[in-house]
């Protein structure tokens, strides 16, 4: 019985890692990068302020323009504007606990297209900015 269960374990598992789906599932449970449908997120250290902070200076560090931000739900949530080549840049901050932070980036093309690749970059400058404190 035990040696069926672990073989249809394989079975169904086999698919699942020759997709890269399992890997992009476990990196996503562990607090690493994921990607939405129009870009990227990942949960950072820090309270909303300070990711904002660091979000500013990631914006300054990679040649985007700083357009502005919104407040939301009393202030808990909150989205940063900028533009980089022609391009939107939308960061949406919601706190997960007191001390981190989920943040996810779109950077918008036009009406279809969103480039996935700008909004990685933007994601791991926040993070590497709060890991240097």
């Amino acid at each position: 019985m035990r040696r069926r269960t672990l073989t249809t374990l394989l079975a169904l598992a086999l698919p699942l890692l020759a997709s890269g789906c399992l890997a992009a599932a476990a990196g996503a449970g562990a607090g690493g990068l994921y990607f939405t449908t129009r870009g990227v997120g990942q949960v950072v250290e820090g309270d909303v302020e300070q990711v904002t902070g660091a979000t500013r200076q990631a914006f300054s560090n990679l040649g985007v323009d700083y357009k502005g931000q919104k407040d939301s739900d009393e202030g808990k949530t909150r989205e940063v504007y900028g533009a980089v080549d022609g391009d939107d840049v939308t960061v949406g901050l919601e706190p997960k606990t007191d001390v981190a932070t989920k943040v996810e980036v779109s950077v918008r093309k036009n009406a279809v297209a969103w480039d996935k690749d700008m909004a990685r970059r933007i994601v791991e400058e926040i993070q590497r900015l709060r890991q240097q404190g």
